[in-house]
């Protein structure tokens, strides 16, 4: 038998894995709750303006203090005057998402294209729909956390690019 001379697959490092991990699992939990919130918010809204609402949250509301009902009555309330479209837009931005996981989970770089601009987009869309409403804005910690795998994911495959680089032998003959 012939030997080969194919250069190993890089090991994707164990926090890129950790990370991935969580990026997968935030995915697919973002997916379901998207599809639950463009079904249910036409209903949470039309319940809020009947004044449904409260009468439902009630049981939920009764060990609560007076500031935390009107809280969680303002959270529910802003959460009814986002429009289902923006669940929509979301539900596609994850699984774009999640696409560019699985193909770093696979060590396929162009996974880190996908991931990253459907991120950004995510936060486009949030700024256009959800940040208005809310009060204070989680625009600054989304960014942050956006910026922060965005660029650990860089990183890791520029590292990995240059494993790669230094293990395979230079076949260029001087």
């Amino acid at each position: 038998m012939g030997t080969t001379n194919a250069t190993p697959q890089p090991k994707r490092p164990l926090g890129m894995t950790i990370l991935l991990v969580l990026s997968f699992l935030n995915a697919v939990l973002n997916i379901f709750s998207s599809i639950i919130m463009f079904v249910g918010t036409p209903m949470i809204a039309e319940m809020v303006k009947t004044g449904q609402l409260e009468e439902t949250m009630a049981p939920f509301l009764t060990t609560a203090n007076e500031e935390m009902r009107t809280a969680m009555m303002d959270s529910m309330t802003a959460l009814a005057g986002i429009k289902p479209v923006y669940y929509l837009l979301m539900l596609v931005l994850f699984v774009v998402s999640l696409a560019g996981v699985v193909k770093m989970l696979r060590l396929n770089k162009s996974g880190l294209h996908f991931y990253a601009i459907s991120q950004i987009l995510m936060l486009i869309v949030s700024s256009i729909y959800k940040y208005p409403l809310m009060h204070p804005s989680p625009f600054m910690t989304d960014l942050l956390l956006t910026c922060m795998f965005i660029a650990v994911y860089y990183l890791y495959f520029k590292r990995m690019e240059m494993e790669n680089m230094k293990n395979t032998p230079n076949t260029l003959e001087e």
